[in-house]
């Protein structure tokens, strides 16, 4: 009992608010919120706030509780109290040892894989934009689902087994709205071998989202988890960056009517299966449950004490952009990223997001203003004072023709608590003392845009003070700033413990 009672105390416990993760975009005991902040171009990946592991009222390792339990034992008894305290120490012994470095991710959940080895077979592949693309298509195949015409319409990127699924997946008929996406993670990764008939390259992902089903009054808020299975030719070449969230004819580009089943009524050609693009093969629902947001509450951090996953190549990469751009040094990504974070939780606070526009990309920017929509729905306001970055590490980073893309594991502290607008009653969180959290933040820039990053708050083409619209565009020379295409644009966030690599 005293070995149960000390893991009892060393288990992390859910947390409940901050900008996209602090009420966790699962809603429930699924503390996963992480891509959407990662549906993103993307969203689904989340803040959430975190508290210290230690501090229990001196119940540790050697303390009262235990020393209590080894009071007047004697024999085999005696002995096996002191083995099973020997594991307990040895296992926790392990655990802080484990922190200091890279390690597999918790045992819940899939490793993933690095789709970085599709470039391989085709040098146009880009984890961003292929990311940007499997977001994009999630989000308008489950709005599609309740709409057969609509749903037909997207044949060449949703096979037949896809639709199917979609289309019968209860209550049926029911139209779907406001999709955002938690968490992506490829589990699966099988690159084509010599001797396949038709070699396809085939990937599996998993994701998590929410997303409301019904007409008003009847609405419900849904949260799912469920497996894609991808497949594409492998001589199939990626679409431009303009193209990826355009859902046409993959061959010839014209739009794609639902009166032509697997064929294009324009070039003629089949275009399922994977033979012109990226095709989901097969749905897999995993878990649908109805859950509200839950945006009130107070617990602990799940994932702070989890050790850091680095990616084995991360070094490396580094080094490269170093090379290719010895401005980008980390003091000034550190700059970069002090900013996004200071501004971030700012306009959270705020229940206004314009101040942060021009340093998130789209689909992240939706992915927050679903949260903020929700707190504003209910009267809450998420307030987050003090904050501050403690520490960060790079984990992650990965170049290709189109995207650099830089993954940081933050550490970040500050008071996080959640009031009634009506009142300013606190229904979470405690404003007098600082929250301990940690989270995998993902930077994203354009390959061939050089120099330092900027801390200035104007416009990175014009110079204008920056004044960005919700599409993310200058106000004054109407470039679009929130693409990576002038700077490092915060594209993910992904909580501790869904951050599987």
């Amino acid at each position: 009992m005293a070995a149960l009672a000390v893991l009892v105390l060393l288990l992390p416990e859910r947390a409940e608010a901050r900008p996209g993760g602090g009420h966790t975009y699962s809603g429930s005991s699924h503390s996963h919120a992480g891509g959407g902040l990662s549906g993103g171009g993307r969203s689904g990946s989340s803040f959430r706030p975190a508290l210290p592991i230690g501090g229990r009222s001196g119940r540790g390792i050697g303390g009262p509780l235990i020393g209590g339990g080894l009071a007047g034992c004697g024999g085999m008894g005696c002995f096996f109290l002191l083995l099973l305290l020997a594991v307990v120490i040895l296992i926790v012994y392990l655990a802080m040892k484990a922190r200091k470095g890279g390690s597999p991710p918790p045992p819940d959940l899939p490793p993933s894989v690095d789709l970085d080895a599709i470039r391989g077979l085709d040098p146009e592949f880009s984890v961003v934009l292929f990311e940007d693309f499997v977001y994009s298509l999630y989000a308008k195949a489950h709005e599609a689902r309740s709409n057969r015409a609509e749903l037909e319409a997207l044949s060449p990127y949703l096979g037949e087994q896809a639709r199917g699924e979609l289309a019968g997946r209860p209550p049926i008929g029911a139209p779907v709205a406001g999709v955002v996406i938690g968490a992506m993670r490829a589990v699966e990764l099988a690159l084509p071998a010599p001797d396949d008939a038709r070699p396809q390259v085939r990937v599996v992902l998993e994701f998590e989202s929410n997303m409301t089903v019904g007409a008003a009054p009847a609405q419900i808020t849904q949260y799912v988890r469920e497996r894609w299975r991808l497949v594409r030719d492998a001589g199939v070449r990626s679409k431009p960056p303009e193209a990826v969230r355009t859902f046409h004819c993959p061959n010839c580009g014209a739009p794609f009517g639902p009166a032509g089943g697997d064929r294009c009524e324009y070039c003629g050609e089949v275009v399922s299966g994977g033979r012109f693009d990226w095709s989901v093969a097969a749905i897999e629902p995993l878990e649908i449950e109805d859950r509200p947001p839950s945006l009130t509450g107070t617990a602990r951090e799940a994932g702070g004490n989890l050790p850091t996953i680095f990616h084995p190549a991360v070094q490396a990469r580094r080094a490269e952009l170093l090379q290719a751009d010895p401005a980008s040094s980390d003091d000034a990504l550190l700059a970069r990223l002090q900013l996004i974070y200071q501004e971030l939780n700012t306009a959270w606070s705020a229940l206004d997001l314009g101040p942060v526009r021009p340093y998130v990309s789209d689909g992240l920017f939706d992915y927050l203003q679903y949260w903020i929509t929700a707190y504003r729905q209910q009267g809450l306001r998420n307030v987050l004072e003090g904050m501050r970055l403690t520490r960060w590490t790079l984990v992650k980073a990965i170049r290709d023709r189109h995207f650099d893309s830089l993954t940081f594991r933050i550490w970040g502290t500050g008071r996080d608590y959640t009031v009634r607008q009506a009142d300013g009653a606190v229904l979470g969180g405690d404003p007098r003392a600082d929250r301990e959290y940690s989270e995998y933040w993902t930077l994203i820039r354009g390959s061939g845009v050089r120099g330092a990053p900027r801390t200035d708050k104007n416009c990175p083409n014009c110079g204008a003070p920056l004044d960005v619209n919700m599409a993310g565009r200058c106000e004054h020379c109407d470039a679009k700033i929130t693409s990576g295409d002038f700077d490092w644009v915060l594209s993910k966030i992904e909580q501790d413990d869904s951050y599987t690599g």
